[in-house]
This record gives C-alpha cells, sequence and structure tokens, in this order.
C-alpha cells in the first residue's frame, strides 16, 4: 500500500496497513533544501522539488503544499512583507475603511497573481512527479473568515465585531472573501491536488468567541463544504489554538478532514470527530518536533497513536514546523508511526 492509498483509505473509512504520515514542512523542506522563503516561494520548480525530496527522504505518505498565509490577502492588495528568510506576512490592510474592502475584492485578482500562479505550477510539477503515489494535500490559504480579517486588518475586524451595527456589514466582507476563497479551492484542485484544505485561525476561541464562531465562520464553513462537494473537493479545515470549544460545530460542518493543534484535549477531539472527520495532526511542531529530543518524540507520537487506536488518524504537526526542525526528530517520528501495529476490532 503507498501512500496515496493509506491517506485515501483514511478519509473513506476504510482500513489501512499503517497510521499514513504528513507534515506541514514547507519551512523545514526549504531550509533543507538549502533554499531561503525567497528563494522558495519564487520558483515553482524549487516549491515542487524541495516538497518531493522532503516526502521521499523521510518516507512520508502524504504532501502538504504551502508557502505561506498570505497568498490571496496579497493578490487583493493588502500590504505584505517578504523577509528574506521568512515566510510571507501581511502587515497593513487595503484599508482601513470596511466599504473600500469590499469593493476592492474580486475573484479575478487571484487569477491573475503571480504569486499563486507559482505556487499553482508548483502543484502541477508534483503531480508529475508523484501523483498516485503521494497524496497531495493542496492548501487554499486562509478561509472566508480569516481572510476578512487579513484584507481589512485584525484590529478593525475585532473592533466592529463587538459592535452591532457593523454586523451586517462584516457579514458582506466575509462574504466577498468567501467567492474568492471558494475560487481558490477550484484552482488548487484544477492544478492536481487530491484534496484542498484552509486555515481559519482567526476563528480560534483564543481570539473570538463560541457564539462568534457560530455566526461568523461556521456558515461559511458549512457552505465551503457543501459547494466543493458538488465539485467532488474534499477539504481540510485548520484552526490554530485551543479549540474545545468549538470542536462540536466543527464537527458539525462534516470536513473530510480536521487538522488539529496540540492545545487541544486529545480525548474530546477523538471522541468528537470519531466517524465524521479524519483527525490530522495533533503534535505540537515547536515543542516537540522542533525543541524536544528523540525520546519526547517518540512517547508523544504514541500517545497520539493509542487514542485514536491508529483509526481516523493522519498523524503529524499540529501546525508548520519550524525551518530548524532536527531531521533525526522527523526520523523518530516516522519510524514510531510505522512501528505502530493497528490493534484489530474485536
Amino acid at each position: 500500500m503507498n501512500g496515496f492509498e493509506r491517506i485515501n483509505n483514511v478519509l473513506n473509512g476504510q482500513a489501512t496497513d499503517v497510521v499514513p504520515v504528513m507534515l506541514h514542512n514547507f519551512m523545514s523542506a526549504a531550509r533543507e533544501g538549502g533554499m531561503t522563503m525567497q528563494q522558495f516561494r519564487s520558483s515553482s520548480e524549487n516549491i515542487a522539488n524541495d516538497f518531493v525530496d522532503a516526502a521521499r527522504r523521510y518516507q512520508l505518505d502524504g504532501i502538504l503544499t504551502d508557502v505561506d498565509t498570505a497568498l490571496e490577502a496579497y493578490a487583493l492588495g493588502a500590504e505584505t512583507h517578504f523577509g528574506e528568510d521568512t515566510p510571507a506576512k501581511v502587515i497593513a490592510p487595503i484599508s482601513n475603511r470596511i466599504e473600500e474592502v469590499i469593493d476592492s475584492i474580486d475573484s479575478e485578482k487571484i487569477q491573475q497573481d503571480k504569486r499563486i500562479r507559482i505556487y499553482l505550477d508548483a502543484i502541477q510539477l508534483i503531480r508529475k512527479q508523484v501523483g498516485g503515489e503521494l497524496f497531495i494535500r493542496g492548501n487554499a490559504d486562509q478561509g472566508p473568515f480569516s481572510l476578512a480579517a487579513a484584507v481589512y486588518g485584525l484590529t478593525n475586524m475585532m473592533m466592529d465585531l463587538v459592535n452591532p451595527e457593523k454586523e451586517d456589514i462584516i457579514l458582506q466582507l466575509i462574504e466577498r472573501c468567501y467567492e474568492v476563497h471558494l475560487t481558490f479551492h477550484r484552482m488548487v484542485k484544477e492544478s492536481g491536488a487530491d484534496m484542498t484544505s484552509f486555515g481559519d485561525s482567526m476563528g480560534s476561541p483564543e481570539l473570538i468567541s463560541p457564539k462568534m464562531y457560530k455566526k461568523f465562520v461556521e456558515p461559511f464553513q458549512k457552505r465551503l463544504v457543501q459547494e466543493l462537494a458538488q465539485d467532488g473537493i474534499q477539504t481540510v479545515c485548520h484552526i490554530c489554538g485551543k479549540t474545545d470549544r468549538i470542536l462540536q460545530p466543527m464537527s458539525e460542518c462534516q470536513f473530510s478532514g480536521v487538522e488539529i493543534d496540540y492545545k487541544t484535549n486529545l480525548e474530546d477531539v477523538q471522541k468528537t470527530m470519531n466517524g465524521k472527520s479524519t483527525v490530522f495532526g495533533i503534535l505540537d511542531p515547536s515543542g516537540v518536533f522542533c525543541f524536544g529530543d528523540e525520546t519526547l518524540v517518540r512517547e508523544k507520537t504514541l500517545t497520539v497513536l493509542n487514542q485514536f487506536q491508529g483509526r481516523g488518524l493522519v498523524i503529524g504537526a499540529g501546525c508548520a514546523l519550524p525551518a530548524e526542525t532536527p531531521s533525526e526528530n522527523i526520523r523518530m517520528f516516522v519510524n514510531t508511526v510505522r512501528n505502530y501495529r493497528i490493534p484489530a476490532i474485536i
């Protein structure tokens, strides 16, 4: 059974020989490939080759394509900083006037953007190299709520969220961002990804209340799943931080997969998502993978495997690995998973 088959089986509730492994590793893949982040994100060939090389080096089952969290926002006009060896980062909104932001949002901008074209071309190249061998999860950048916060500014967004008089126009902004985001998922899939994924971390309970999540985030996530399904597209939702208070509504969105951060209670994740969504993650990318030792990596990996009994899980880090993540920790992680025997169902 190859990597594509393992992950595909788990997503469809079928048995696998071993638990599949996938890592959110764009920074560490670039570093190991001898690339700065600027060199990495500026070349389709560099992106593709670094991802494929890392996947084969560590015998991963899939590739999660990603370059930063600013693809959509930059294409729409948000001011973005491009560090030589750090991921691109949005540093200023399109405008501090929400009406101007709404008027400026247009799906054609992401279809014409050079950075997005480089990214999509990289997915095509990865498909040519490992399609059908390794599972390709193409990240479609930021979800509707998070994209809205990026192009309007997080401070502006947070202030308006607590103002009842701003509710309608905030929903208009998210709606426009939803249209762009849906388009990007389709572009990623058409470029050769086996499934898509996205981050909506501004919807985390560490930033907004569960009540706000239910009003401003969940409805758009449910629509996204439904509309993508009409096109035969499966997707994974990632929300950073401690998501215990929104696990139940997340499970009701019927995502094919949810990528969960290490701060969330492991037992609650397994019980809530069981039979509803495949869980991706859930190990600490910094404290375990990057700054832990091999003993800690093995211990924490086994804890996750035992909680899930090897089922309904594509194991990895709950968020992006730092660039300096030691190779020996990644190898220990993969070896621990490969040697784990999934208990028989009695």
